[in-house]
């Protein structure tokens, strides 16, 4: 990170993985608010309930692989025999763990569906069990290709499936195949991008069966310890709309959905930075290489800060506008939800889900579990608290209160592991300032037109990031790695 080329490497992939990340956002901003259309509120909550479910299933049907083929490839990467025979086991073992997992949802559809007192789940977790095997493949895909750095490869397959299911939902929901047709479109997009993907790493697979029970342990025994901690971060991320949907109607998951749809955003740049950090951390503390270590994360926090703190304040400002133009009228009820879910989003993405998976780096995943397991336990209380007093506003604060909890016991564990230090007095001035920003818009807002207050008090912050919050060094590196992206277009 000190030299120029390492420095500039780490800022394209973070640049791939970002633009694999909105890309799959944005396609999620053109489904939800078409099925929101066609379907109604009610049929996008269904949708929304299908993904929650294929999100917290896949944690089983992975059971940590992606993040095991991520760690052990990248370690490996020397010896191309032992990384093939890596890949092999791993893949195998996922495509065994998916379809597992989807006959399990097949199995248990009438349960599940009584749960949520909807009938009609029942009808489409056939057609989604179907998705398991493709998509615990397709990640361990995407796990190779992040562990061996190629981020374009990541990237274009990520970019792939968001396209390719985005393509498939709606052509199936277009031509009115309701709710199963857009979950059908789901499994044949996961189908179709996993053998994709599998095409693309045909190179780094070895057919020999030399080492593969031994390579499957292996894998299994850190991904179950990396699956722990992925489980209760899903389950602290998705509880809300569990709980949403056992203690109130499909609508309300969908008002919900599009206001944690918009909220997505925030962790984009953050999760980029991420999936750059948990290798390059492991390499730097193998190396024993702590300055670089801690510049690295210092920097890693601090850029992020600097991008989703003014885009908290833009959306915040402007949430019922861009929600109602979104999604339609009606939709202008989940505004007060997403400025809640804005506040943990900003100072979560800000600090610790950039460095998110230092500790692991380490050698340290079950500590991550722990903390996760502490905010999924915060998280799924007050759910069962707030959300019957306070519908999805009550969801919305419990989400919030455990993720920024959640964020600081992390921190702690950063400081007292790795030989970092933290720039409290930086952190408190860029949050601070764009607290009284937010109260500035609060009290002029009631006397001026909010479009040309909330713009004036957004560009003033950007300038005082620019300006204040990015140093003379930071600024010159975007400057010249702009000038290189743009030469080399």
């Amino acid at each position: 990170m000190t030299e120029a080329g390492p420095g500039r490497r780490f800022t394209l992939d973070v640049g791939w993985v970002l633009l694999s990340s909105v890309a799959a956002l944005l396609a999620g901003f053109l489904v939800r608010p078409l099925l929101a259309r066609w379907l109604g509120a009610d049929g996008l909550g269904l949708y929304s309930l299908a993904i929650t479910i294929l999100s917290m299933g896949l944690l089983l049907g992975n059971f940590g692989l992606s993040q095991s083929i991520l760690k052990y490839v990248a370690e490996d990467r020397d010896n191309r025999d032992k990384a093939a025979r890596i890949v092999l086991s791993g893949f195998s073992v996922s495509i065994v763990l998916g379809a597992a997992c989807g006959v399990l949802v097949y199995v248990f559809r009438g349960p599940i569906a009584d749960f949520f007192d909807m009938p009609e789940v029942a009808d489409f977790l056939p057609i989604l069990a179907l998705a398991f095997p493709f998509y615990s493949l397709f990640t361990s895909t995407t796990g190779l290709f992040n562990g061996l750095r190629q981020m374009r490869t990541y990237a274009f397959l990520v970019m792939g499936q968001s396209v390719l299911r985005t393509v498939v939902v709606l052509v199936l929901a277009g031509i009115g195949a309701g709710v199963k047709g857009a979950v059908g479109g789901v499994v044949v997009s996961a189908a179709a991008i996993s053998l994709l993907g599998l095409f693309a790493s045909r190179h780094l697979i070895r057919t020999s069966l030399e080492g593969w029970a031994q390579n499957a342990r292996r894998l299994l025994s850190f991904g179950g310890r990396m699956f722990a901690a992925d489980a209760t971060n899903v389950i602290a991320n998705r509880i809300d709309v569990v709980v949403i949907g056992y203690y109130m109607a499909a609508d309300d998951i969908g008002y919900y959905s599009a206001a944690a749809l918009v909220a997505t955003f925030f962790p984009l740049l953050p999760g980029a930075i991420q999936r750059i950090t948990f290798p390059a951390a492991s390499q730097l503390w193998a190396q024993k290489d702590y300055q670089t270590l801690a510049r690295m994360i210092d920097k890693s926090m601090k850029y992020s800060t600097c991008v989703i703190a003014p885009l908290g304040l833009v959306v915040g400002f402007f949430a019922k506008d861009i929600l109602t133009t979104v999604f339609g009228a009606g939709f202008d009820v989940a505004a007060a939800p997403l400025c809640v879910l804005l506040i943990a989003r900003v100072l979560r993405g800000g600090t610790a889900v950039p460095i998110g998976n230092v500790i692991p780096a380490i050698g340290r995943p079950d500590l991550n579990f722990k903390i996760e397991l502490i905010g999924a336990g915060l998280n799924v209380g007050l759910n069962i608290l707030l959300i019957p007093r306070y519908g999805i506003l009550g969801a919305a604060i419990a989400t919030t209160i455990s993720l920024v909890a959640g964020a600081a016991i992390f921190l702690i564990f950063v400081l007292k592991l790795l030989p970092v230090r933290i720039d409290i007095k930086w952190y408190v001035s860029a949050f601070g300032t764009a607290l009284i920003a937010v109260l500035a818009y609060w009290g002029i807002s009631a006397l001026v037109n909010h479009y040309v207050v909330g713009a004036v008090i957004a560009l003033l912050y950007i300038a005082l990031v620019v300006g204040h919050f990015l140093t003379k060094e930071d600024r010159h590196m975007f400057t010249s790695l702009a000038y290189s992206l743009i030469r080399r277009g």
